[in-house]
């Protein structure tokens, strides 16, 4: 289930959850509070002022805003519950004025973290019209993109433009930058994507943003980099999140990602498992189980894959979460396919996001629909996202319903990166060497 772009949580998310952070380093810069050290250190300090003076709405603020950052830092979702709490309670003491539209902002990034994207839209209605807010812009836009409103998400993020008032406005110009990036690489513009987000890594940096942040602007170049099909610019940027945030979980499973395609299956499992001691998400379980597959250890792939059913059974939220993840694994792995399918069609119920049709197209062909599955494939693609696992789906539906077209998608994943997938970039060579053309990149290559 591992897809390019960390499917769980990148760049089909639409470069989440960076509008609270730089939210929080604005408010510092402007405020001068005082600085604590550690993500923990911060919870427990800010924990503490409550305790003294617990009608201070912006220590709410505050304790809110580390923990969706311990949230990310970990992947623990759980954070996020208290992050509502203690926002919530912010906006119980001040709702009303100026100063409450940062409270409606992180309102709607937690809302976003938890895949509650009309809601997170809501919120952040309510944070514009109190103050024009580039947290708040650029998480409205987020919001849309992942509902697949691409246009009125561009409408968003095109209000990122610095003010021309001679102003530094390095923290709003980041916020700008990724986000036009993620759109860029959604409609298929792919040098232009890349060319924002090697702008975003300098930003982050110039602009001062929590580690994390910073880690998590390489990750995702990173990520490009890989489904571009470079994977050793993939490496470099993996290993400058590491070094920005040590033991980040992303970036631990993107050099898993790198060194499957690099062939070097030892190394690849390495990363993950460490990925999977931080923090166990669905994701890195099956990539892992696919690397043991794929080196025919069907024991200790089949213990990966029971995790991640596991994983996406602990808690209401989890289910929410991990619903077009998990839609994805049972697809992928032929297990319980009409639960599938069941979840693909919940989660559209949610969003229309080109990712989610393409979920529902897997699901759909798995459980032999093939045309139904061919509509959806449509739809995934009809913003010309150039994505080899997309190109892969489309060619399998084509195969199935005995179509030309087949080996033209397939070719189409092999062109981007031909080691898309540990598993899947074989079965595109198989159906091209079996229809006669693409002998050219039968083989595969890595660099």
């Amino acid at each position: 289930m591992k897809r390019s772009c960390f499917h769980s949580a990148a760049l089909r998310s639409a470069f989440v959850l960076i509008a609270l952070a730089c939210q929080l380093a604005a408010a510092q810069a402007a405020k001068k509070p005082l600085q604590v050290n550690g993500t923990d250190e911060r919870i427990r300090f800010f924990q503490g002022q409550l305790a003294r003076d617990p009608d201070y709405y912006v220590n709410y603020n505050r304790l809110a805003g580390a923990y969706a950052l311990k949230a990310r830092e970990t992947g623990d979702i759980s954070y996020y519950e208290l992050a509502e709490k203690a926002i919530r309670k912010s906006l119980e003491l001040e709702s009303q004025h100026q100063e409450s539209a940062a409270a409606y902002s992180q309102l709607g990034a937690i809302q976003f973290a938890e895949h509650r994207f009309s809601e997170a839209a809501l919120s952040t209605e309510r944070a514009l019209k109190l103050n024009d807010d580039p947290a708040a812009l650029a998480l409205a836009g987020d919001a849309q993109l992942e509902m697949g409103e691409y246009d009125k998400a561009e409408s968003f993020f095109t209000r990122l433009a610095a003010p021309n008032d001679g102003r530094p406005h390095t923290g709003r110009e980041y916020l700008r930058t990724t986000r036009h990036a993620s759109l860029a690489w959604i409609r298929g513009d792919v040098g232009h994507s890349i060319s924002l987000m090697k702008q975003a890594c300098a930003l982050a940096e110039e602009a001062h943003l929590p580690a994390e942040n910073v880690a998590w602007t390489h990750f995702m170049l990173g990520e490009q980099s890989f489904q571009s099909g470079n994977l050793s610019g993939a490496e470099t940027e993996m290993n400058a999140a590491l070094s920005a945030f040590p033991l980040y979980h992303r970036a631990l499973a993107g050099l898993g990602q790198v060194r499957a395609g690099q062939h070097r299956f030892t190394e690849a499992a390495d990363f993950y498992k460490r990925a999977i001691a931080v923090i166990p998400l669905p994701t890195y379980a099956s990539a892992l189980g696919d690397i043991y597959r794929r080196e025919k250890k069907e024991a200790e792939a089949e213990k990966q894959y029971a995790l991640v059913e596991y994983i996406g059974q602990l808690g209401a939220l989890n289910k929410q979460v991990y619903n077009r993840e998990l839609a994805l694994f049972l697809a992928d792995h032929d297990r319980r396919l009409d639960e599938s399918l069941a979840l693909a069609q919940k989660e559209l119920e949610l969003r229309h996001d080109v990712y989610t049709w393409d979920a529902l197209a897997w699901a759909l062909l798995k459980n032999n629909r093939p045309q139904k599955a061919r509509d959806a494939m449509q739809k995934a693609l009809a913003q010309g996202t150039l994505d080899p696992l997309l190109f892969f789906h489309a060619a399998a539906i084509e195969r199935k319903l005995g179509n030309s077209s087949s080996a033209d998608f397939a070719r189409k994943a092999l062109s981007l990166n031909p080691q898309f997938h540990v598993l899947y970039a074989d079965d595109a060579r198989r159906w091209l060497a079996t229809s006669g053309s693409g002998e050219a990149i039968i083989k595969g290559k890595f660099n």
